[in-house]
């Protein structure tokens, strides 16, 4: 399910709504740009047929001039009498090649040191500034500079009500749409054939109030056909991002909680620890974990337990503090990382201490009418060390699921304590690494015959002969040595693979008795350990008497030795699997009697041969006090029910001398010998025959 909401997530991912961000803030570019340079290229049409109008205007002055004087009058006269006589007057000026006056009207004249080239199209214009105008700082050849007015003051003159008094209402709205609102005096260069003279003639560039509103008229239609797309756009956009916050939400949701689930802690967790914002600070990630959840369930129903996961989830959102995060992990699991203040590494423990002893003690009354129990484990995570001054330094590789399963490691190290809060430590990494060492290499240790058999002797307390032994297991690994059981055992009963072994030290001993047998030597009954979870194997009886059949020696010759914790599973199915191997011929013994929760109840139901007394009857400041009581009574109840009895873990004369005294038939122990190898057992056991 994680691996799909991931895959889901990288989807989204690469449908970002960024894309459409990024196409609707550039759609909005382009249509400003659009926009801008259609209002701008209308109106230098309209400038442009403007400069065109007066040109030909000037030219028209210009010819007739010219006229004048090709008929023999003189320049002044034929100036003089167009300005008179035009229907549009105006004024000209003339000059000679080198730009002296010869003749002029009107009371202005060309700056001719202030030339402006206007480009209309294919046409190209030559004006002058005017003399009496004040053109401030602006140049004449910025067209848009020609204007220099306020938009507020320009706004007031266009929308000037028409004029009143007018009659007719189209003459006064002809009227007032003709009005000019601005005008640019400048004289235009007309070129004539004058004997050399240059005219130039006086111009008013006007914009009319019917100009404006034809600019205004094309912008707004712009603006409605691209307000169109503009929209759908804008709506699209808004949808994907909802749809994507949508889809988020329902990814990082939890079903059972209602809040954040793990995909969720996993995400934002490894981006603030990667952050170099966080890198100089301590945090903590902590596995919050509630006890017997499983029972609660059973008591109280599923409905009640998703009610109080949710109440969980509530709580623990109400106590994270800024920039700290949480999620479900399964079941009764919470993650949490929880920022630590302090100076150093201690501090920062203890101030994690205190924050969770505080939250464990809320949670546990969550239910005042029921007693909940939490526990968590910690593992921090400490600053980065800067190097090279670099303050702004991430931390690599951050595997939220690693450190997780570290605190849940410490969790799990702490179970059975009264304490509530473990810290993750290098002794339980060298545990973990231990084990995920043993489990890579088991499979390969066994094919390659690394498990070797050691043999203890159990010898008789009256006449010291040695008369039986115990199969015990040593891995003799060619990388770390000689590695004890108490190393490998306990994980192999975790993980399964002690019913291999279990197979494996039976062949051996029966394959050694079969040895015994064909080279004529003494030989001794061998117990051999039958792990618990072997009698979950259907048909265990019989698997057992095939396999010692298999190297033929005597089923009498291999005593199986149950431990005394497999007597608390299926009862039922241990007394049918004991009498199914008796009736095979094989002994059977109940290990370690009294280092557990004995009951005489198996003693009564179960068939046994053997009863073996554990070695803490003989030990501690009461070794001969009232545990001998117990010893003595022990003995006799196994007496009294045709089983034989062996002490283990032996090591003082007196012990010997008082089992003795009770009739005990075996005894196994240091005060006779350890575990040894098979070869120096062999040299024993022939050298007491």
């Amino acid at each position: 399910m994680a691996k799909i909401k991931e895959k889901t997530l990288k989807k989204l991912k690469r449908k970002s709504f960024w894309p459409s961000i990024v196409l609707f803030l550039s759609f909005v570019v382009v249509s400003v740009f659009i926009v801008t340079v259609g209002i701008n290229l209308f109106a230098a049409y309209i400038i442009g047929a403007k400069l065109t109008g007066l040109y030909n205007q000037a030219m028209d002055t210009g010819i007739m001039i010219e006229r004048f004087v090709q008929r023999g009058d003189n320049i002044t006269n034929a100036v003089n009498y167009v300005n008179r006589y035009s229907r549009v007057p105006t004024d000209v000026y003339v000059t000679d090649a080198e730009g002296n006056r010869i003749v002029s009207t009107g009371g202005s004249m060309p700056l001719l040191d202030e030339k402006v080239n206007w480009t209309v199209g294919v046409d190209n214009y030559i004006a002058y500034m005017d003399s009496e105008w004040d053109y401030g700082t602006e140049a004449l050849g910025d067209i848009e500079s020609m204007f220099d007015f306020h938009i507020p003051e320009l706004v007031d003159r266009v929308f000037d009500g028409p004029p009143r008094g007018n009659k007719g209402r189209k003459n006064v709205h002809d009227q007032w749409m003709g009005a000019s609102i601005m005008e640019q005096p400048c004289w235009m260069y007309v070129p004539m054939h004058l004997n050399g003279k240059r005219l130039y003639v006086k111009c008013n560039l006007q914009i009319q109030r019917q100009d404006f509103f034809y600019i205004l008229a094309l912008g707004s239609a712009a603006l409605v056909l691209l307000l169109i797309p503009l929209v759908f756009l804008f709506i699209n956009t808004i949808l994907n991002i909802r749809m994507q916050r949508r889809v988020t939400k329902v990814l990082y949701m939890d079903p059972e909680t209602g809040g954040n689930n793990w995909l969720y802690f996993q995400r934002y967790a490894a981006k603030m620890l990667g952050s170099g914002w966080n890198s100089r600070k301590t945090y903590a990630i902590v596995d919050l974990h509630m006890e017997r959840y499983t029972n609660y369930l059973s008591c109280y129903g599923s409905k009640q337990g998703e009610e109080l996961l949710e109440c969980m989830d509530g709580f623990l959102r109400a106590r994270m503090r800024r920039k700290e995060v949480f999620g479900h992990y399964g079941k009764a699991d919470f993650g949490l990382i929880l920022q630590c203040e302090g100076g150093n590494e201690e501090e920062c423990k203890t101030d994690c201490y205190r924050r969770l002893r505080s939250l464990l003690a809320e949670l546990a009354g969550l239910q005042p009418e029921r007693k909940l129990h939490f526990h968590a484990g910690v593992c921090m995570i400490l600053p980065v060390n800067a190097t090279d001054g670099n303050w702004y330094q991430k931390r690599k590789n951050i595997d939220i699921d690693q450190l997780f399963s570290f605190a849940n490691t410490a969790q799990d190290a702490g179970h059975n304590e009264a304490e509530q809060i473990f810290f993750f430590s290098d002794r339980l990494l060298e545990e973990q690494s231990w084990e995920q060492w043993v489990e890579n290499n088991m499979q390969n240790a066994l094919a390659a015959g690394e498990f070797q058999v050691y043999l203890q002797p159990k010898y008789s307390p009256t006449d010291k002969r040695l008369v039986g032994a115990e199969a015990l297991v040593r891995w003799n690994c060619p990388e770390k040595g000689i590695i004890p059981p108490g190393r490998f055992i306990p994980l192999f009963e975790e993980n399964g693979f002690i019913m291999k072994l279990d197979d494996y030290m039976l062949s051996q001993i029966a394959k050694l008795q079969a040895e015994w047998k064909v080279q004529g030597k003494k030989s001794v009954p061998i117990s051999v350990n039958i792990s618990r979870a072997h009698f979950t194997q259907e048909g265990l009886a019989e698997h057992i008497s095939q396999l010692v059949d298999s190297y033929g020696p005597k089923h009498g010759l291999i005593e199986l030795e149950v431990t005394e914790s497999a007597f608390f599973d299926d009862k039922n199915v241990l007394i049918d699997t004991v009498k199914q191997l008796r009736a095979y011929g094989f002994p059977i013994s109940m290990d370690d009697f009294g280092a557990g929760y004995s009951s005489l109840n198996s003693l009564k139901d179960i068939p046994l041969d053997v009863l073996k007394l554990d070695g803490e009857f003989f030990r501690g400041e009461d070794e001969m006090g009232r545990g001998s009581i117990i010893v003595r009574e022990t003995i006799t109840l196994a007496r009294e029910l045709n089983m034989r009895v062996v002490a283990e873990g032996i090591e003082q004369r007196e012990q010997v001398d008082f089992l003795a005294s009770l009739g005990c038939d075996m005894i196994q122990g240091y005060y006779f010998a350890k575990p040894m190898p098979v070869a120096e057992f062999e040299a024993r056991m022939a050298a007491d025959a």
